[in-house]
């Protein structure tokens, strides 16, 4: 079982480092580097905003940790704590993200969904109030980057609150030297 394991865990470091690691350093925040943005508002994106709020925007704070990219690539935290879907809690506190490692021995890790993405990370994060989201991490040619939230829940009804919705969100991101303002 060590050995399949040891084996398994090579893998996952060659797929890290075809993936061109070093290049993706320049990724990696330090000291109070931090990597900023909002919710990105349209109406396709559903489930992270409590009813009635349709057009609040979420902001998200991402600390990134390149050198993690096979277990924990980074730690996020969003300001909604005063009128989020978890008030009085901020949807994501200080959460620590988890790479989806099984995927790095599947083909899904070549994930390649449109221009300008130098790498795509399938994660976990878990949440203060709708349990554990699937996300995909996505590094930008442009030193950006985008984090893409899937909550899953059962098919809703009309009654349906939106904490118990199914949901998809998108936050971009852009590295800023200071804090975030929140």
């Amino acid at each position: 079982m060590s050995e399949r394991l040891t084996l398994g865990s090579l893998g996952l470091l060659a797929a890290i480092g075809a993936a061109g690691c070093r290049d993706l350093e320049r990724f990696d925040t330090s000291g109070d580097d931090v990597y900023c943005g909002k919710l990105v508002g349209a109406s396709f994106q559903t489930g992270f905003l409590p009813d009635g709020a349709e057009s609040e925007t979420v902001r998200m704070s991402l600390e990134l940790d390149v050198s993690g990219l096979a277990r924990y690539p980074g730690r996020v935290r969003t300001d909604d704590a005063l009128t989020g879907l978890c008030a009085p809690k901020a949807l994501l506190r200080d959460a620590r993200l988890r790479a989806v490692s099984e995927a790095f021995h599947d083909p899904v890790s070549q994930l390649d969904f449109g221009d300008g993405r130098e790498h795509n990370l399938l994660v976990w994060v878990d949440s203060t109030c709708v349990g554990s989201l699937f996300g995909i991490l996505s590094l930008m040619r442009d030193d950006s980057v985008e984090l893409r939230l899937f909550k899953p829940a059962p098919e809703p009804d009309d009654d349906t609150r939106a904490v118990d919705r199914p949901g998809f969100a998108e936050f971009r991101l852009t590295r800023r030297h200071d804090a975030c303002g929140f």
